[in-house]
């Protein structure tokens, strides 16, 4: 176990010196498109607080005409201790008429074992909040880095 932590913590470090370079480059104040898109997404829980939380990091960048229609699908499963959550995404440029960007992403979370049901159902209900709002910071910066990676191509 110790030699494994060790390892993650050597990747951990290796990644950050290495991947500093390009995580600078990602200026989301430059990136006008982020303005231009839409979010749709379903009606469960899970998707509505994915979408707030994609909106809140959309919001922060000058709105725009609509151009690009972001459609989401989340799929969650659920067991006695732990949740996964995948996103399907596609982001679709309305001008072109083609997906630029279409992937799919899985979290999952544990929680300790309840005694109760109730608190079971708590656990459960947190860990999938937490996964929806964790899958948003993802999408958003993928998002980020395609639209940067898109603007700096033109240079």
């Amino acid at each position: 176990m110790m030699h494994r932590l060790i390892s993650l913590i050597i990747i951990a470090i290796a990644l950050a010196v290495t991947g500093c370079s390009s995580i600078e480059r990602l200026d989301p104040a430059d990136v006008k498109e982020l303005g231009q898109i839409s979010v749709s997404t379903a009606s469960s829980r899970s998707d509505q607080i994915f979408r707030q939380n994609l909106i809140r990091y959309l919001d922060r960048h000058q709105k725009q005409d609509v151009r690009y229609q972001l459609s989401t699908q989340i799929n969650e499963s659920k067991s006695d201790t732990s949740v996964s959550m995948t996103v399907g995404y596609k982001l679709y440029d309305q001008n072109q008429g083609e997906v630029l960007i279409s992937d799919s992403i899985n979290v999952s979370a544990t929680f300790g074992a309840v005694s109760s049901l109730y608190g079971q159902d708590k656990s459960a209900t947190y860990a999938s909040e937490r996964l929806a709002m964790q899958l948003a910071d993802i999408v958003y910066l993928k998002i980020l880095a395609f639209s940067n990676k898109q603007e700096h191509a033109g240079e």
